[in-house]
């Protein structure tokens, strides 16, 4: 299973890659600070979950989510926010993500993204 991470944030997108690999250890997690090398990163790798941060580089998370589903639209998307939000989740969702999960995102999070998102994980 390959996971992308895409956050300006690089010690928050680092901390969640680490949870991630952490609770399965056979994934190839790819971290992307920047949007254009986020969005080629995606069309290259073909990963089958995308985390996004709420803002990409002054572009909103769900903006990003629709640029990329232009390059890409096989990724099951996980939209992050930093606060529960409904308008935020509801453009979210509108953008294409099939999950909203707060920041940073817990165990719980990270479990649910990719048992219902990538087709389940074992541990």
């Amino acid at each position: 299973m390959r996971v992308v991470i895409v956050d300006p944030d690089l010690k928050a997108g680092r901390k969640l890659a680490a949870s991630v690999e952490k609770m399965l250890p056979s994934v190839d997690v790819l971290l992307y600070g920047e949007s254009q090398e986020a969005l080629t990163g995606i069309e290259n790798h073909s990963p089958d979950v995308t985390f996004v941060a709420p803002q990409v580089n002054g572009v909103s998370g769900p903006d990003f989510l629709a640029k990329a589903r232009l390059k890409s639209d096989e990724p099951k998307y996980v939209g992050m926010v930093d606060q529960p939000d409904a308008d935020a989740s509801v453009a979210w969702i509108s953008a294409g993500a099939t999950l909203v999960v707060a920041r940073p995102v817990d165990s719980l999070g990270i479990r649910t993204a990719l048992r219902s998102v990538a087709g389940g994980i074992d541990a």
